[in-house]
């Protein structure tokens, strides 16, 4: 049965967005270091970032992408210990977007068969060149390992000050334009540096001469007492303000801490959601009192934005079944859970109480409209194509009988995702936050720490209400 238009027509507009918004977006936990008289930007970063606690092992994976006129350009990316690279499969973010796309809205059933056009109308419708040596004494610089991943030549260093840093990104011509404090604060960390130079030439050029690429994805594993993405790094790069996107994979549901959580959108728009039907006081209260926190918020800082959760689930033996078979799973897994008290139906059992609602729509000699109707539903409402169920508490945007569609995409996006396997853990949340950070909020790194047990947050179905 062919999925409702209005579900591919969502489906689309999702998919021609993504690769809209692709080549605008740099993607990385890095900075990239340029000539003085030239540019080099990176509005926006994404990740995906695997955390271990019991073992103080991270690992994030970056794909660097760029936009400027600077013909050739370095890149740094800190991190917390010395760590190992690996490259990753080119399309790894597209297939952890295809993976996390949230399943459609829920659409009410209409089992009433009386004449009404306007329903029977919508229901019809279907190289790094190393001058100094393996140590370059009199700047406190030591490269500690060089090679290539993908198709970049690295190096990881380590400084002992930010002006002997600074001054040796210039002799191995990683022309910089930033300032030296930057460096300091992961030098007086002790952090390592991962240094990458890009011949830009051999990227795409825009009409206007400048240059717009991306690189290999690349994967840091490294060792770290919390789970941490080195944001202060990429404020030289980027002009006003930066959208992060993140991927996190741990044993425990995270998130950003104190007023970067996304529980201050996440939980106005679910509680907002189920209001009206299961919503009780303590709820309503907690309600009342996130609206009251976002609203003083953005009158303190009149620019301050929320962080977003896209998408989070616990991942199940359905969810690893896609990266298995993608095509014979994709569409059913994460369905995500039902209203309380809903109950599951056949698609025989709602044409039986469409049936005992209509009877006298259905008897012999009655118009044939009601007959008709009743095959639509019929088709309509396959159980391959979503689930039926009877809502205990109708209300709301809830009537009693509703429609839970499935998701699709198209077929050679959902079988790419068997590059996925390996990289996601049954047990394991993933959880995907978006969040728009301004140049002059980007003072410290990001840390991420668990949800508070019992708080954990699953997000897997468009809801009727936008995030605020």
């Amino acid at each position: 049965m062919p999925a409702h238009p209005s579900l591919r027509a969502a489906l689309l507009v999702a998919l021609v967005a993504l690769a809209a918004l692709a080549p605008r977006f740099g993607d990385a936990a890095c900075c990239y270091f340029a000539a003085q008289e030239k540019d080099i930007h990176q509005p926006g970063q994404k990740a995906f970032i695997t955390w271990r606690p019991d073992e103080g092992i991270e690992a994030f994976t970056v794909q660097p992408r760029f936009e400027g006129n600077a013909l050739d350009f370095g890149m740094v990316i800190p991190t917390p210990a010395q760590p190992k690279l690996d490259e990753m499969p080119r399309d790894f973010f597209t297939d952890l977007a295809i993976y996390t796309i949230l399943l459609p809205l829920p659409e009410p059933i209409e089992i009433d068969l009386i004449p009404r056009p306007s329903a029977a109308a919508a229901l019809g419708a279907n190289g790094v060149e190393d001058r100094g040596g393996a140590e370059v004494r009199d700047l406190g610089v030591k490269v500690l390992e060089a090679g290539v991943v993908g198709s970049l030549d690295y190096k990881i260093i380590t400084a002992e000050k930010a002006e002997g840093l600074y001054e040796w990104l210039k002799q191995n011509q990683y022309s910089y334009s930033g300032d030296e404090a930057t460096l300091g604060f992961y030098v007086k960390k002790q952090w390592f540096f991962t240094v990458m130079k890009i011949d830009s030439r051999q990227m795409k050029r825009n009409p206007d001469g400048s240059y717009l690429g991306e690189v290999t994805p690349t994967r840091f594993t490294f060792a770290s007492k919390e789970c941490i993405y080195p944001l202060k790094i990429t404020q030289i790069s980027v002009k006003d303000k930066t959208d992060a996107l993140l991927y996190v994979h741990a044993p425990a549901q995270l998130d950003l801490r104190g007023d970067w959580s996304w529980m201050h959108s996440y939980r106005v728009m679910y509680l907002s959601y189920i209001l009206g039907c299961s919503a009780d006081e303590s709820e309503q209260r907690e309600l009342e009192e996130r609206n009251r926190w976002v609203a003083a918020k953005m009158l303190q800082a009149r620019h301050f934005e929320t962080t977003k959760l896209e998408w989070a689930r616990k991942l199940g033996d359905s969810d690893l079944a896609v990266l298995e078979d993608p095509l014979r799973h994709y569409a059913q897994a994460g369905g995500g859970g039902l209203p309380p008290g809903a109950t599951v139906l056949s698609k025989a059992d709602l044409l039986r109480k469409v049936d005992e609602f209509n009877q006298d729509q259905l008897r012999p000699g009655s118009s044939d409209w009601a007959k008709v109707r009743r095959q639509q539903i019929e088709a309509r409402f396959s159980p391959d194509q979503g689930v039926i169920a009877e809502i205990a508490r109708p209300g709301g945007w809830l009537s009693r009988f509703m429609w839970y569609p499935n998701r699709e995409a198209p077929a050679e996006n959902v079988q790419g995702l068997a590059r996925l396997k390996g990289h996601l853990q049954k047990g394991w949340w993933l959880t995907k936050i978006r969040k728009v950070i301004r140049k002059d909020e980007m003072t410290d790194d990001l840390v991420l720490v668990p949800v508070d047990a019992g708080r954990e947050q699953e997000y897997v179905r468009i809801m009727p209400t936008s995030p605020p």
